[in-house]
């Protein structure tokens, strides 16, 4: 409702992702300037973190009154304003989305309305407006996936059922009591549904469409246990979620076909196109494309140069149009858990920072539970007795949780040409 009632008189959001540190939320607001801030009492201690950081602007609770502010509903009561009808167009800026911080800054993925109805339009044609009646509401709307899929179920009619907080048991007697249709799903959620799923006895009988990221074991089990269809597809913030998509089934490994929206092709180091089943940089066209980088107008021609948007995605196009992701481009290593983006150079400035770490490399690792994991691999300083689980506390005190290492290795030296770290040579030997 509140980002319905923004999107009526014109206010640009800021979606601030709850997962990550007050630092991090910081260097947002710092970069996007908002005039205010409303939080839930839930997440009063991160908001008093920047309260003290930003004393000039406005803080509102929304939900009852807090300590740093009154409620926003007393707030109402005491400054009534008279309804106005402003007229703001479609395809002005509407949502502001963090995007990860591939040089220890994010950038700011500015969206319009025109964007998120796009995006909701191609849940609505691709999933069938009839299998997203109920949704489980279980990714958070701060990502573009959550908030497009709550925006289909919302226009097409339905009902969204918030899971405020990631519970497996609670997922399934929601989805069973409330008769609940489709749910979005990065590592591990498909997994801890079904398990939960078996030990409870539930059949998961309302189900039809599960969307998102997942492992080929958990997509067969989705399969094999329930009536539901597994859709998966490439997207990004940028790209209000998808602009492919397609029943997992269909083609076993590929990320999907280009929605109806979108056009998707794949490029070599000049921008021309490569032929079928080449690899390239993906680019992407269509309604669902963001307008620009929040005050970052150079990041936003090159990204979007020769009316493309480039993703700077390695992946190839087989003959019948569906997309093969396949990698990073080296220049921008990402590493993908939970759902989460995280770059490998934020957590490396972090590691550098340590007075006993002398080098470092951070690299993805495959994990059973999350996809990928997250793995520093650190030279120590003479007579450092740095732990393994130091390494990674000292992350998690610094940036979000979920970027620190799950796993930590010590080595004598790493591996290097002409002073350059030899990041590929770290995974070949260190990455699992």
């Amino acid at each position: 409702l509140l980002l319905a009632a923004c999107s009526r008189v014109g206010v640009v959001v800021v979606c601030l992702n709850t997962r990550t540190s007050a630092g991090e939320m910081r260097m947002v607001l710092e970069s996007t300037k908002p005039k205010a801030l409303l939080f839930q009492t839930s997440f009063e201690q991160q908001a008093e973190e920047l309260r003290d950081l930003f004393p000039h602007r406005q803080f509102y609770c929304i939900d009852e009154a807090s300590i740093l502010s009154t409620s926003f509903d007393q707030l109402l009561d005491e400054n009534p304003a008279p309804l106005t009808e402003p007229q703001p167009g479609v395809d002005e800026g509407w949502l502001i989305i963090p995007t990860a911080a591939v040089d220890g800054v994010p950038k700011g993925a500015l969206l319009s309305q025109r964007n998120v109805l796009a995006s909701a339009a191609v849940h609505l044609h691709h999933f069938r407006s009839d299998a997203i009646k109920g949704h489980l509401l279980a990714l958070p709307i701060f990502h573009v996936m959550g908030l497009t899929s709550a925006w289909a179920t919302f226009i097409g009619g339905g009902k969204n059922v918030v899971l405020k907080q990631f519970d497996d048991k609670e997922a399934v007697r929601l989805i069973d009591s409330e008769q609940l249709t489709y749910f979005g799903s990065f590592p591990p959620i498909l997994e801890r549904v079904l398990d939960s799923a078996k030990e409870t006895g539930s059949v998961l009988k309302s189900l039809q469409v599960v969307y998102g990221l997942e492992g080929p074991h958990n997509i067969k089990r989705l399969q094999e246990e329930t009536n539901a269809v597994f859709w998966t597809g490439f997207g990004q913030a940028e790209n209000t979620a998808f602009v492919t998509a397609s029943p997992a089934s269909e083609r076993l490994g590929s990320s999907g076909q280009s929605t109806l929206i979108n056009s998707v092709a794949i490029v070599n180091e000049l921008d021309e196109k490569v032929p079928t089943g080449e690899e390239g940089e993906i680019v992407v066209r269509g309604e669902n494309i963001f307008l620009k980088y929040w005050n970052m107008l150079e990041a936003t021609e090159y990204a979007q140069r020769n009316s493309w948007h480039h993703t700077v995605d390695i992946g190839r196009l087989d003959d019948d149009g569906y997309l093969g992701y396949v990698k990073r481009k080296g220049e921008k290593e990402l590493i993908k858990t939970g759902g989460e983006n995280v770059y490998p150079g934020e957590v490396e400035s972090v590691l550098r920072k340590h007075v006993e770490i002398k080098d470092c490399c951070v690299i993805g690792v495959t994990d059973k539970t999350w996809g990928e994991a997250v793995k520093a691999v650190c030279v120590l300083k003479k007579g450092s007795k740095l732990s393994e689980k130091e390494v990674s506390d000292y992350v998690g005190g610094q940036i979000a949780g979920f970027k620190k290492p799950r796993k930590v290795e010590f080595v004598k030296k790493l591996p290097r040409e002409n002073e350059e770290l030899d990041r590929e040579a770290v995974k070949a030997k260190w990455g699992e």
